[in-house]
């Protein structure tokens, strides 16, 4: 917690049972929009998040989840079991000031942080959902608020493979052919990488910039070296299910 508060989150409520529902009482920031918040228990980081809409819109959705808003479900049971064990749940906020420019562009610090934060400090609730039911992760929901959960569906935009070189194998990155570019995102976005049945996403970005042809490379880093080193050999084929313009899973042909 003490690595949130360096950086300026603050205190902002706390959430109650009230007669057996779930309930929120904020002190500060609940109109702010743009905004990063936290759960915390005991010190301890529970869950990061990020906001467009004012804060105790976001917190809305935890008391009240619609059907198909994973996040906001899980997120609104783990809550409620805690209190119902006599354990605080706290609410942390950090806002964005709109003081931070990169030249005549301003620079969103909810969004600039929130993966980073959730790399470095690898909150418990953050990782891929724990019902047995909800193993297969597809496709995004459609509620951007949802904070980019994914849901048990069996679909997906597209599908590919590659051959795993002695570079890709040595560096952990590999290459987008021609073919299979349209499926994923722009120069320099956070992309998710669900390495073979793991349910929770290691984080890499997507470089468009490093081909001359403009085709992406997947760049994952130690993660997805690692993956690659424990999971397949130097030319095995590795097959990519794109679940997203920013998220993949891949599979060893040799797993």
């Amino acid at each position: 917690m003490n690595r949130l508060l360096e950086i300026g989150f603050q205190p902002s409520g706390h959430w109650v049972l009230q007669n057996g529902k779930l309930g929120c009482e904020l002190i500060r920031h609940s109109t702010q929009k743009n905004i990063l918040y936290a759960f915390i228990c005991d010190g301890q980081i529970k869950y990061v998040g990020k906001t467009t809409r004012p804060l105790a819109a976001r917190m809305a959705g935890y008391k009240t989840p619609g059907k198909t808003q994973t996040t906001n479900i899980n997120n609104h049971q783990r809550i409620k079991q805690l209190l119902a064990e006599g354990v605080s749940v706290e609410i942390f906020a950090l806002p964005d000031s709109g003081l931070l420019h990169y030249g005549q562009f301003h620079l969103n610090l909810a969004a600039a942080l929130e993966d980073d934060i959730i790399r470095v400090v690898d909150p418990e609730w953050n990782g891929g959902l724990s019902e047995s039911t909800a193993s297969r992760y597809a496709c995004l929901t459609a509620d951007p608020e949802t904070d980019q959960d994914f849901e048990a569906m069996n679909l997906s935009v597209g599908t590919f493979t590659f051959v795993l070189q002695p570079t890709y194998y040595r560096r952990g990155f590999f290459n987008v052919g021609v073919s299979s570019q349209k499926f994923l995102g722009g120069d320099g976005e956070t992309i998710q990488l669900f390495l073979g049945k793991n349910p929770k996403p290691a984080l890499g970005t997507i470089n468009r910039r490093a081909n001359t042809n403009g085709t992406p490379r997947i760049m994952g880093g130690t993660a997805l070296r690692d993956w690659f080193n424990s999971n397949a050999s130097e030319l095995t084929t590795i097959s990519v299910e794109v679940l997203s313009p920013t998220a993949i899973r891949l599979e060893s042909n040799d797993a």
